[in-house]
Formats: structure tokens, sequence, C-alpha cells
């Protein structure tokens, strides 16, 4: 007669959904406990929204605001709305504009850059960033896995 593997199996199925919820609350944890860098340099390729012609929102590569000025483009960097987002290429734009600083996020399916600036002269100037990679998931899987071991060590000691 066949062994019966069904209680073996609900209980790899039951841990390794236990797992995957850890993981989720550690990869939660860790985006919003992310350190954020003062000041810094501007990636050139970052977008920053801005008023395109003929008055519509856009997003255009820090680096590239001077050329777009040049070739009549850009008619302003002050966002017509005070939230908003904008599908790009590779990702999403979101912003949100507050107290005079303008916090923009460009997210893609394995990163997520947040930067807070202000207009100074019609020029964008950083004044923080958050830079969250694919490693911070890495580092999700890892805590998730040393909680579930603890998690497990816990119940074998009862």
């Amino acid at each position: 007669m066949a062994k019966d593997n069904r209680p073996l199996f609900v209980s790899i199925f039951k841990a390794m959904m236990i797992y995957c919820v850890l993981v989720w609350i550690w990869a939660l944890a860790l985006i919003y406990a992310w350190p954020w860098q003062k000041g810094g340099e501007w990636l050139p390729e970052f977008p920053i929204v801005a008023v395109c012609a003929p008055e519509t929102s856009c997003a255009i590569p820090y680096g590239k605001i001077g050329e777009a000025r040049h070739n009549g483009l850009l008619m302003s960097l002050t966002p017509l709305t005070d939230t908003g987002e904008i599908v790009l290429d590779y990702g999403t734009l979101n912003w949100q504009l507050g107290n005079g600083v303008i916090e923009s996020r460009y997210a893609a399916w394995n990163f997520q850059t947040t930067v807070r600036y202000r207009l100074q002269d019609d020029l964008p100037v950083l004044l923080e960033y958050q830079n969250i990679a694919g490693r911070t998931f890495l580092y999700a899987l890892g805590g998730a896995l040393f909680s579930l071991i603890g998690i497990y060590l816990r119940k074998l000691r009862k």
C-alpha cells in the first residue's frame, strides 16, 4: 500500500506560504526604512516633470533640460498639477508638489528612485534622494528566511 504524503505536502506548502508573506513584510519594511541621501549629483538620465509645448505635462531627462529649452520644447519646470503620473518607456514617473518641494518618483519593476528637489531660477536643485534597487528584494528574501527559521525553531522548543 502506498504511503500517504499529504501531511508532508501540507506542512511544506504552509511553510512556503508563510515565507511568501514574510518576504512581502520584509520588503515593505526595508523600502520604508531605506535611508535618504542628502544632496549629491543629479543622474543625467533621471526624468524631471516639466511643461512641454503645447501646455502638457512631460518628462525631460535632467541632462537634456538645456537642449529642450534651446529647441523650444520646454516651457517650464513647474508642474501643471500638484500630483500626477506619466508613463515612460521603462517605468512611471509620479510627482507630488508641496511647500515648494517637488517629490518625484521614477519606478520600474526592478528599481525605484525618489528625489526631492526645489526650483531655483527655473532650475531643479537636488535636496535629497532615495535609491531602492533589486538588492533590497534580496535582503528581504534573506530576512524572511531568517524569520521563518526562527519561527520553526521556536515551534520545536515547545
